[in-house]
């Protein structure tokens, strides 16, 4: 093979699925492409959690071993509160008619934390912030935005800003002041390796499910 494309899949590297034996685990903090019985699977390992997702449903059984989706999550729930103080942060800002953000972080000793981020630009329909540069072993586990008073949704720019480590990206929109948080419009998605996994979530709750 060629040294180049060796180093460009050692990156993401693609594994056949075994029919007669164990999947072999993948190791910690790397992502990989498995070929299966049913088509084409991403698979991501962090130390706050480990996921499998399918990318592409064959038309047809390939020659290849079965899989299951998976979605473990090591650091626990992410803590309501948080969540809380995202929506007034959101709705305040959208009553300035803007756009704002933040970062909810977690550390496998110290636990959770709300990370306010540095902004270089907000308006109606777009924030900026100077990408922080996170302590040892802290973990962005959910990135979240607001619209204002705008639906939520993924934007091109968000296409281009979830990309990297695997992580969760919320977005909340249609937002007031005095508005609960359940009441908010809100959108949740998994991104792991540029691929993107829209997720349902309970908001009352706090917590995601597949």
């Amino acid at each position: 093979m060629n040294q180049k494309d060796d180093i460009l899949q050692r990156q993401l590297p693609t594994m056949i699925v075994p029919i007669y034996e164990p999947l072999s685990p993948i190791a910690p903090g790397t992502a990989r492409l498995l070929m299966a019985k049913d088509g084409l699977w991403i698979e991501a390992d962090a130390i706050w959690g480990h996921f499998r997702k399918q990318l592409w449903d064959s038309p047809r059984d390939l020659p290849y071993g079965l899989i299951e989706e998976i979605g473990a999550l090591r650091c626990g729930r992410i803590p309501t509160r948080y969540l809380d103080q995202f929506a007034f942060q959101a709705n305040e800002e959208a009553e300035r008619g803007c756009e704002t953000a933040a970062w909810i972080i977690w550390h496998p000793t110290i636990g959770w934390k709300y990370h306010q981020l540095e902004f270089l630009d907000q308006s109606a329909v777009s924030v900026s912030y100077r990408w922080p540069q996170l302590e040892p072993e802290w973990h962005l586990i959910l990135d979240l935005h607001s619209h204002g008073r705008l639906p939520a949704f993924f934007s091109s720019t968000d296409e281009r800003s979830d990309q990297g480590n695997p992580h969760f990206s919320m977005v909340f929109g249609k937002c007031q002041r005095g508005m609960n948080r359940a009441d908010l419009d809100c959108e949740l998605r998994l991104c792991i390796a540029s691929f993107y996994f829209d997720e349902d979530v309970s908001l009352e709750r706090g917590e995601r499910r597949s």
